[in-house]
């Protein structure tokens, strides 16, 4: 008898444990989106100023990681084409990528200054447009590995007082 309650004392645990897990994986998801599309958008300012390549190009020329993020960038593909609406490009990356809104709109802010130059201006807003999405990746980054350490330590404590309550 004492090693089944011993059994299910370690199975409620260990089952409290992966429950917070995947709520850490929520934001683990979304720093990595982050990190793409901060990767994707050197890769656009290198292309595209130093080597004279228009979007569609680099768009079909980047190899991305996740499904999301090229979803992304096919919008930004068709909102140079058809018009430029940022409010349709930050609301899709805040449901589809959960990233934050900040982060949203200095991604957006490309549809603003992308065009068929290729000029030392757009060079500099590609560069500025990148240091404020890597503040904000970093601001977020710091925040949920807080969360996460939490997360960590009461996730073994709800498990012992849970396993405690119902053995």
């Amino acid at each position: 008898m004492i090693w089944i309650k011993s059994s299910l004392f370690v199975l409620i645990i260990v089952t409290v444990k992966y429950i917070f897990k995947f709520v850490n994986d929520y934001g683990d998801k979304c720093i990595n989106n982050m990190k793409e599309l901060i990767d994707f958008t050197n890769y656009l300012k290198l292309y595209s100023c130093q080597m004279k390549m228009s979007y569609e190009e680099i768009f079909l020329k980047y190899s991305y990681k996740n499904e999301s993020v090229k979803n992304t960038c096919s919008v930004v593909l068709e909102e140079l084409e058809h018009g430029k609406n940022k409010k349709e490009l930050e609301s899709l990356m805040k449901n589809s990528m959960r990233t934050p809104e900040e982060f949203n709109k200095s991604f957006a802010d490309i549809l603003d200054y992308y065009g068929s130059t290729y000029s030392d201006a757009l060079d500099n807003k590609l560069c500025y447009t990148l240091k404020e999405m890597e503040s904000v990746m970093k601001k977020f980054e710091n925040s949920h590995n807080e969360k996460k350490n939490l997360n960590n330590r009461i996730s073994i404590l709800v498990g012992c007082l849970t396993a405690v309550i119902f053995i």
